[in-house]
């Protein structure tokens, strides 16, 4: 009787993984991602400057598996002085605000499968104005890289799509800045 316990002691466990497998993109998204690049599209398919950010950006978003996310986005070179120079964002742009190079929210996030669409709801922000507001990004997902995109107001003011590429942090984030 002995023998048919350990037995099957060992199949159960020996059929369980031995850490957590990702099943659904929702799942993988859970973890920190470091900034690749980001880039913004006229309709015409040329790249569009972004000045506030600039075309060198550091960054880091983070989501969890109890539904937070938070996001820091930084220009490399960043203006220094006294002066705070905010840009925020016109209502209905899908985006947040920056002040001096910098931009940064905190929320939940919810995930729709079927529009492969993520919405970040955000709690807190850098800027006053974006508290409460709902991003929705399209997004890709592996297991070492995060692709999200949407529609937003450029500098000029022109409709263009943003394509923020992201991977995965498997290492402390200073270790990444030259």
């Amino acid at each position: 009787m002995i023998g048919v316990i350990v037995a099957v002691a060992l199949q159960v466990v020996g059929s369980q993984p031995s850490a957590p497998v990702a099943q659904t993109p929702r799942e993988w998204l859970v973890g920190s991602w470091v900034l690749v690049s980001r880039e913004d599209r006229a309709a015409d398919g040329r790249v569009v400057p972004e000045p506030n950010l600039g075309p060198d950006t550091l960054g880091v978003i983070v989501y969890d598996r109890a539904g937070n996310v938070a996001a820091q986005l930084m220009r490399r070179s960043r203006p220094t002085g006294s002066a705070v120079a905010m840009r925020p964002t016109p209502r209905g742009t899908n985006n947040s605000g920056a002040a001096d190079g910098y931009d940064a929210y905190f929320g939940t996030y919810s995930v729709d499968l079927e529009a492969h669409t993520v919405t970040h709801h955000l709690v807190g922000a850098l800027l006053p104005g974006d508290v409460g507001k709902s991003l929705t990004r399209h997004f890709q997902v592996s297991e070492t890289e995060l692709r999200l995109w949407f529609e937003t107001e450029g500098a000029s003011g022109q409709r263009v799509v943003r394509t923020v590429v992201w991977r995965r942090s498997d290492t402390r984030y200073e270790r990444r800045i030259p």
